[in-house]
């Protein structure tokens, strides 16, 4: 029996690469936080690249069934917690920013 699974059968090639869209999306789906995306082939300056747009969870209801608080959730760019830790001994995890 087959099943259709709401896909497009194909790939794109980037640099060189074949992407399979299949293996592709799969490999996002299987990312937990992931909730939905877009894959993008550009061109810039001569050179093809890849973009990936994400919709990611912000899981707050478990941060509040564990520690009875709704914590606002922020997304940040990868690297930008790391470039602020390195400005310190210890990284600061927790800060208190109240006035």
């Amino acid at each position: 029996m087959l099943r259709h699974a709401h896909r497009t059968s194909g790939f794109f090639k980037v640099r060189g690469v074949n992407v399979n869209h299949t293996e592709f999306e799969d490999f996002m789906f299987r990312q937990a936080t992931v909730v939905d995306f877009r894959a993008e082939l550009y061109t810039q300056d001569g050179l093809e690249g890849l973009r990936v747009l994400i919709e990611v969870t912000r899981d707050a209801e478990s941060v509040k069934r564990t520690f009875e608080v709704t914590p606002e959730v922020q997304v940040l760019e990868r690297g930008t917690l790391a470039r602020e830790f390195e400005k310190s001994v210890k990284a600061p995890r927790f800060v208190d920013a109240r006035a």
